[in-house]
């Protein structure tokens, strides 16, 4: 009964438990158990090259022109051809944000042939250029929810990956690039509260796919 309560007490901080045996020290009997805790990934998304043919748009209305269009089709082949699990897709309420989300999810069908649109939320507060914003945001997600994708603007995504990794020395993320980070925390506010705890799976830039014919 002590190992069943010790798993359900413990079990929502992200780790397995197995291996567990009875052992008794004098008069008493204690549950002893192997832990290992899980990963978390983090996947940020810088959105696509934007159109500036309607100068009196909105920031916020833009849409992403031809050449973003195409880049970001190409980057959801790439990541579906690199990532094994699907995340669940957060994006900014921005039109150019929403839009590369469209064009990821075309291009992860192009590979899996299954489309992005029942793991994605709109979220107005990812429409920001402040990385502690982004940061703050992170820290109430849910624990739960253990592999995210975020599609957001810079200067805050650059800085906001430098922050969480310092050794990428990350110059700038360019539209429509990627960035796969892993943690190794038991939350997200954990995983944001000190500089530096991700490691980096994957960097990736649209040329690097497509090379200059984008």
């Amino acid at each position: 009964k002590s190992c069943r309560l010790l798993y359900r007490r413990y079990s929502p901080t992200r780790a397995l438990f197995h291996n567990a045996s009875w052992q008794k020290e004098g008069t008493s009997v204690y549950c002893r158990v192997e832990v290992d805790f899980l990963s978390r990934d983090l996947h940020l998304i810088r959105h696509a090259k934007s159109s500036w043919d309607e100068p009196d748009l909105h920031d916020h209305d833009r849409p992403l022109n031809a050449r973003g269009t195409r880049a970001a089709r190409v980057m959801g082949q790439a990541m579906a051809e690199r990532v094994s699990a699907t995340p669940t897709f957060f994006v900014s309420s921005a039109r150019r944000a929403r839009d590369t989300f469209s064009g990821l999810s075309d291009g992860w069908a192009d590979v899996l042939s299954t489309p992005l649109e029942g793991t994605v939320s709109e979220q107005s507060t990812l429409y920001t250029f402040s990385w502690r914003t982004l940061s703050d945001w992170l820290s109430q997600c849910d624990d739960a929810l253990d592999n995210l994708a975020l599609i957001g603007h810079n200067p805050a995504m650059t800085e906001f990956i430098n922050y969480l990794c310092p050794s990428l020395s990350l110059d700038n993320l360019p539209t429509a690039g990627w960035v796969w980070l892993r943690f190794d925390n038991a939350s997200w506010s954990a995983a944001v509260a000190i500089a530096g705890q991700a490691n980096v799976i994957t960097s990736l830039r649209p040329k690097e796919v497509m090379g200059a014919s984008l």
